[in-house]
């Protein structure tokens, strides 16, 4: 433990977007740095989705660069997102031509893809894991949400079963790459069927989808809880709780209503143009929001919970113990107008806020590689912890780079201990801890 803190790592879902968390990971640590290494600096780690395939490289010990390439990498990818063959049910083929929705991969040869990727701990139980990482320090204790089918509730696979926040120890729990499994395992218009397994040999086989449908896409504030329950077990307080929320980019568009002054240019694509609400377009939008994470939402919810301020103003944004680094496809606000990022296209941000979360295509993952450059430079915006609606940050960090420097010295500034430390250095140029929290002036 880095101090007196006990430090959380969460990772978002979002498919092949979960590139973006092993690209933060690596300015954090550097690009060979092995998942041990990453490991090591943390008390839980939580991650759903494309997240906890992140997690599944991280305890496998693959190198960052490495975990990186089951996303980058096209044979991959696809074994991960495996296109579906065959024909649906006629009722399905039926809802998904008038829906244009429907089921693109195969749940039962992603399974699969994953057992191959981790051959080292796939198959060993999440509880079940060796006493010590490889470099001899403990292993952090991992949480991972799914939505049990048959139940209709969130499910949390735990390699802590002793938790006193599990309610279902009965059922035992799955193997590393089971959990991831249940995890990824998107509805409706990505993967055609439910991950099913068997837990605990006593009992019948659960049916699960994306940790997203039970409301954990961004599970940071699952795994505070997580710790919160416990803290006389795990001999800590909520005074010396960190965390470190990464997520996966989200959309952000501000509604054409007038402000104060008047926006002059709120169109071209920068603002959300409400759609006619009926049957056919309200259950593609539904399918769709399951996997998306309002700009402040967990992450506050998180950021209250350890004690976190809940007033602030843009002239002076406050930080608390939650720190959130994800990109935001959004607008930027100057005075009366919406305009574009920094080096970022009007074409290349339309096709953002309309790609889809199961990028595959190489022209996609590109995008996303471009989108994440920018992020790191600080040309496109970090997602605040809480923000106006003029996109100012009024909790949290509005640069990837003020991002990272709060989370370097939030060991000091939270009153834990000392400032935690990384084997690399910052990035050149990036603020000292003195600087971690600027005005957004323009954005």
């Amino acid at each position: 433990m880095k101090g007196n803190c006990f430090r959380i790592l969460s990772l978002d879902g979002g498919g092949a977007w979960a590139l973006i968390q092993v690209r933060a990971l690596q300015k954090l640590y550097g690009t060979d740095a092995r998942g041990h290494e990453v490991l090591k600096d943390f008390q839980l780690v939580a991650a759903n989705s494309g997240g906890s395939l992140v997690l599944g490289g991280l305890i496998e010990n693959l190198t960052l660069h490495e975990i990186d390439n089951l996303f980058q990498n096209p044979t991959r990818r696809s074994s991960i997102f495996s296109p579906l063959g065959g024909l649906s049910g006629f009722g399905d083929d039926v809802l998904e031509k008038v829906c244009g929705l429907g089921p693109k991969y195969s749940t039962t040869h992603k399974l699969y893809g994953i057992q191959a990727a981790l051959p080292r701990f796939g198959t060993t139980p999440l509880d079940g894991l060796p006493r010590t990482l490889d470099n001899n320090a403990a292993w952090p204790r991992f949480l991972i949400p799914a939505f049990d089918y048959d139940l209709r509730r969130a499910m949390f696979f735990r390699s802590d079963a002793q938790s006193v926040a599990n309610n279902m120890a009965y059922l035992g729990e799955p193997t590393v790459a089971e959990a991831i499994h249940a995890s990824t395992n998107a509805p409706i218009n990505y993967f055609n069927q439910p991950a099913t397994f068997r837990s605990s040999p006593k009992y019948a086989s659960h049916r699960y989808w994306d940790g997203a449908v039970a409301g954990y896409n961004n599970p940071v504030l699952a795994a505070v809880l997580e710790v919160l329950a416990n803290q006389q077990r795990y001999a800590t307080s909520v005074q010396q709780i960190v965390a470190l929320s990464i997520g996966t980019g989200n959309t952000a568009l501000p509604l054409p209503e007038p402000l104060v002054p008047p926006i002059q240019a709120a169109d071209g694509g920068l603002v959300l143009h409400p759609q006619d609400s009926k049957l056919t377009a309200d259950i593609r939008i539904l399918s769709q929001s399951i996997l998306s994470d309002p700009p402040d939402a967990a992450t506050y919810a998180a950021h209250l919970a350890l004690g976190g301020s809940g007033c602030c103003a843009p002239s002076a944004p406050v930080s608390g113990h939650v720190v959130r680094m994800n990109p935001l496809i959004r607008p930027c606000y100057s005075p009366g107008n919406w305009n574009l990022p920094p080096n970022l296209s009007a074409t290349e941000f339309t096709d953002l806020v309309n790609l889809d979360m199961d990028a595959v295509e190489p022209r996609q993952i590109a995008l996303i590689n471009r989108f994440c450059d920018l992020w790191l430079a600080d040309d496109v915006p970090n997602q605040a912890i809480r923000a106006d609606e003029r996109f100012q940050t009024l909790i949290g960090q509005c640069k990837f780079s003020a991002a990272s420097a709060a989370w370097q010295s939030i060991g000091v500034t939270a009153g834990c201990g000392n400032a935690p430390t990384t084997d690399q250095a910052p990035d050149a140029g990036a603020p000292t801890a003195a600087q971690a929290q600027p005005v957004e002036a323009t954005q």
